[in-house]
Protein backbone atom coordinates (compact mmCIF):
# COMPACT_ATOMS: atom_id res chain seq x y z
CA UNK A 1 0.00 0.00 0.00
CA UNK A 2 1.25 3.47 -0.90
CA UNK A 3 -0.44 6.64 0.35
CA UNK A 4 0.00 9.65 -1.99
CA UNK A 5 1.04 12.72 0.00
CA UNK A 6 2.44 16.23 -0.22
CA UNK A 7 2.94 16.76 3.50
CA UNK A 8 3.64 14.78 6.66
CA UNK A 9 2.75 16.29 10.03
CA UNK A 10 4.51 14.91 13.08
CA UNK A 11 3.78 15.15 16.76
CA UNK A 12 6.99 15.80 18.70
CA UNK A 13 7.34 14.14 22.12
CA UNK A 14 6.94 10.37 21.87
CA UNK A 15 6.88 10.51 18.08
CA UNK A 16 10.13 12.11 16.94
CA UNK A 17 11.89 12.30 20.30
CA UNK A 18 11.91 10.12 23.36
CA UNK A 19 10.34 12.52 25.80
CA UNK A 20 11.77 13.21 29.24
CA UNK A 21 8.79 15.37 30.21
CA UNK A 22 7.55 14.76 33.74
CA UNK A 23 3.85 14.93 32.91
CA UNK A 24 2.87 13.70 36.38
CA UNK A 25 4.74 16.56 38.06
CA UNK A 26 3.31 19.06 35.61
CA UNK A 27 -0.24 17.92 36.28
CA UNK A 28 0.30 17.70 40.04
CA UNK A 29 1.64 21.24 40.32
CA UNK A 30 -1.07 22.76 38.13
CA UNK A 31 -3.82 21.01 40.11
CA UNK A 32 -2.25 22.24 43.35
CA UNK A 33 -2.19 25.76 41.98
CA UNK A 34 -5.86 25.48 41.00
CA UNK A 35 -6.69 24.29 44.50
CA UNK A 36 -4.88 27.29 45.98
CA UNK A 37 -7.13 29.46 43.84
CA UNK A 38 -10.20 27.70 45.23
CA UNK A 39 -11.05 25.89 42.00
CA UNK A 40 -11.42 22.15 41.36
CA UNK A 41 -11.13 21.49 37.60
CA UNK A 42 -12.36 18.46 35.71
CA UNK A 43 -9.39 16.11 36.19
CA UNK A 44 -10.24 13.98 33.13
CA UNK A 45 -9.15 16.90 30.94
CA UNK A 46 -5.68 17.25 29.45
CA UNK A 47 -3.39 19.69 31.24
CA UNK A 48 -3.80 22.61 28.81
CA UNK A 49 -7.55 22.22 28.93
CA UNK A 50 -7.45 22.15 32.74
CA UNK A 51 -5.58 25.46 32.72
CA UNK A 52 -8.07 26.98 30.27
CA UNK A 53 -11.03 25.81 32.36
CA UNK A 54 -9.65 27.17 35.63
CA UNK A 55 -8.67 30.47 34.01
CA UNK A 56 -12.17 30.86 32.58
CA UNK A 57 -13.79 30.18 35.95
CA UNK A 58 -11.51 32.61 37.76
CA UNK A 59 -11.88 35.34 35.14
CA UNK A 60 -15.64 35.17 35.60
CA UNK A 61 -15.08 36.21 39.23
CA UNK A 62 -11.91 38.26 39.02
CA UNK A 63 -10.11 39.13 35.79
CA UNK A 64 -6.73 39.68 37.43
CA UNK A 65 -6.95 36.44 39.41
CA UNK A 66 -7.61 34.51 36.21
CA UNK A 67 -4.69 36.11 34.44
CA UNK A 68 -2.37 35.50 37.39
CA UNK A 69 -3.33 31.83 37.51
CA UNK A 70 -2.76 31.39 33.77
CA UNK A 71 0.65 33.04 33.97
CA UNK A 72 1.79 30.90 36.89
CA UNK A 73 0.43 27.71 35.31
CA UNK A 74 2.31 28.52 32.10
CA UNK A 75 5.47 29.11 34.13
CA UNK A 76 5.08 25.62 35.63
CA UNK A 77 4.63 24.04 32.22
CA UNK A 78 7.59 25.82 30.66
CA UNK A 79 9.86 24.94 33.59
CA UNK A 80 9.07 21.23 33.26
CA UNK A 81 9.28 21.34 29.45
CA UNK A 82 12.66 23.04 29.42
CA UNK A 83 14.07 20.53 31.89
CA UNK A 84 12.74 17.70 29.74
CA UNK A 85 14.19 19.23 26.58
CA UNK A 86 17.72 18.88 27.95
CA UNK A 87 17.21 15.15 28.40
CA UNK A 88 15.25 14.31 25.24
CA UNK A 89 16.81 12.29 22.46
CA UNK A 90 15.80 11.43 18.93
CA UNK A 91 14.05 8.13 18.42
CA UNK A 92 15.86 5.61 16.19
CA UNK A 93 15.77 6.36 12.48
CA UNK A 94 13.95 9.68 12.79
CA UNK A 95 16.58 11.96 11.28
CA UNK A 96 17.22 9.68 8.28
CA UNK A 97 13.51 9.12 7.66
CA UNK A 98 12.73 12.83 7.62
CA UNK A 99 15.69 13.45 5.34
CA UNK A 100 14.43 10.85 2.89
CA UNK A 101 10.93 12.28 2.96
CA UNK A 102 12.34 15.72 2.14
CA UNK A 103 14.38 14.21 -0.69
CA UNK A 104 11.14 12.78 -2.13
CA UNK A 105 9.79 16.31 -2.21
CA UNK A 106 7.46 16.06 0.78
CA UNK A 107 7.01 18.92 3.22
CA UNK A 108 7.56 18.22 6.92
CA UNK A 109 5.70 19.94 9.74
CA UNK A 110 6.01 19.48 13.50
CA UNK A 111 2.75 20.15 15.38
CA UNK A 112 3.01 19.99 19.15
CA UNK A 113 1.31 21.10 22.35
CA UNK A 114 4.78 21.78 23.74
CA UNK A 115 6.13 25.35 24.03
CA UNK A 116 8.36 26.73 21.28
CA UNK A 117 11.46 27.37 23.45
CA UNK A 118 11.54 23.71 24.55
CA UNK A 119 11.16 22.40 21.00
CA UNK A 120 13.85 24.75 19.73
CA UNK A 121 16.17 23.68 22.54
CA UNK A 122 15.82 20.05 21.44
CA UNK A 123 16.24 20.87 17.76
CA UNK A 124 19.38 22.88 18.52
CA UNK A 125 20.97 19.61 19.62
CA UNK A 126 19.89 17.53 16.64
CA UNK A 127 19.75 17.88 12.88
CA UNK A 128 16.08 17.29 12.15
CA UNK A 129 14.82 18.25 8.66
CA UNK A 130 11.55 20.19 8.72
CA UNK A 131 9.73 23.02 6.96
CA UNK A 132 7.47 24.26 9.74
CA UNK A 133 7.00 24.09 13.50
CA UNK A 134 3.67 24.96 15.12
CA UNK A 135 3.76 24.85 18.91
CA UNK A 136 1.03 25.93 21.32
CA UNK A 137 2.64 29.38 21.25
CA UNK A 138 1.90 29.72 17.55
CA UNK A 139 -1.81 28.87 17.31
CA UNK A 140 -5.04 29.88 19.02
CA UNK A 141 -6.31 26.29 19.29
CA UNK A 142 -4.13 23.23 19.85
CA UNK A 143 -4.74 19.60 18.99
CA UNK A 144 -6.93 17.64 19.47
CA UNK A 145 -8.61 20.64 17.84
CA UNK A 146 -8.06 20.08 14.10
CA UNK A 147 -7.42 23.82 13.66
CA UNK A 148 -3.83 23.21 14.80
CA UNK A 149 -3.24 20.80 11.92
CA UNK A 150 -5.21 22.79 9.38
CA UNK A 151 -3.07 25.85 10.08
CA UNK A 152 0.03 23.78 9.31
CA UNK A 153 -1.19 22.66 5.89
CA UNK A 154 -2.41 26.18 5.16
CA UNK A 155 1.02 27.64 5.84
CA UNK A 156 2.65 24.93 3.73
CA UNK A 157 0.30 25.62 0.82
CA UNK A 158 -1.26 22.19 0.54
CA UNK A 159 -4.56 20.49 1.37
CA UNK A 160 -5.62 18.09 4.15
CA UNK A 161 -6.34 15.30 1.66
CA UNK A 162 -2.63 15.24 0.74
CA UNK A 163 -1.43 15.23 4.35
CA UNK A 164 -0.63 12.52 6.88
CA UNK A 165 -0.72 13.14 10.64
CA UNK A 166 1.70 10.94 12.61
CA UNK A 167 1.49 10.72 16.39
CA UNK A 168 1.89 8.52 19.44
CA UNK A 169 -1.35 9.56 21.18
CA UNK A 170 -5.00 8.95 20.24
CA UNK A 171 -5.54 12.72 20.26
CA UNK A 172 -3.17 13.01 17.29
CA UNK A 173 -5.27 10.55 15.34
CA UNK A 174 -8.55 12.21 16.29
CA UNK A 175 -7.22 15.61 15.25
CA UNK A 176 -5.96 14.25 11.94
CA UNK A 177 -9.21 12.50 11.13
CA UNK A 178 -11.28 15.59 11.97
CA UNK A 179 -8.97 17.67 9.78
CA UNK A 180 -9.60 15.34 6.83
CA UNK A 181 -6.10 13.86 6.78
CA UNK A 182 -4.71 10.35 6.69
CA UNK A 183 -3.36 9.24 10.06
CA UNK A 184 -0.58 7.01 11.38
CA UNK A 185 -0.28 5.88 14.99
CA UNK A 186 3.16 5.02 16.33
CA UNK A 187 3.08 2.58 19.23
CA UNK A 188 5.98 3.98 21.21
CA UNK A 189 4.19 5.33 24.27
CA UNK A 190 0.75 3.78 23.75
CA UNK A 191 -0.03 0.16 22.79
CA UNK A 192 -1.88 -0.68 19.61
CA UNK A 193 -5.05 -1.36 21.61
CA UNK A 194 -5.24 2.29 22.69
CA UNK A 195 -5.91 3.29 19.08
CA UNK A 196 -8.71 0.80 18.45
CA UNK A 197 -11.45 3.39 18.89
CA UNK A 198 -9.84 6.14 16.77
CA UNK A 199 -9.14 4.01 13.67
CA UNK A 200 -5.80 5.24 12.27
CA UNK A 201 -5.02 4.46 8.64
CA UNK A 202 -1.67 3.01 9.68
CA UNK A 203 -0.25 1.58 12.89
CA UNK A 204 3.54 1.49 13.01
CA UNK A 205 6.15 0.62 15.61
CA UNK A 206 8.84 3.01 14.36
CA UNK A 207 9.09 6.12 12.18
CA UNK A 208 11.24 4.45 9.45
CA UNK A 209 8.27 2.19 8.61
CA UNK A 210 6.60 5.23 7.04
CA UNK A 211 8.96 5.06 4.06
CA UNK A 212 7.28 1.86 2.89
CA UNK A 213 3.84 3.47 2.82
CA UNK A 214 4.31 7.03 1.60
CA UNK A 215 4.17 7.94 -2.05
CA UNK A 216 4.11 11.29 -3.85
CA UNK A 217 0.71 12.32 -5.30
CA UNK A 218 0.15 13.25 -8.93
CA UNK A 219 0.25 16.94 -9.85
CA UNK A 220 -3.04 18.63 -8.97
Amino acid sequence: MSIPLHTVLFDFDGTLVESALDFARMRREVLALAAQCGTAPSEELYILEIIAQVEQRLVARDLEAGRAFAQEAERILISVEMEGADQSRLLPGVEETLRQLRERGLRIAIVTRNCRPAVERVLARFSLPHDLILTRDDVARVKPDPAHLLEAVRQLGTEPRWALMVGDHPMDILAGREAGMRTAAITFTHPRSDFADVHPDLVIESIPELLSYIGVPPET
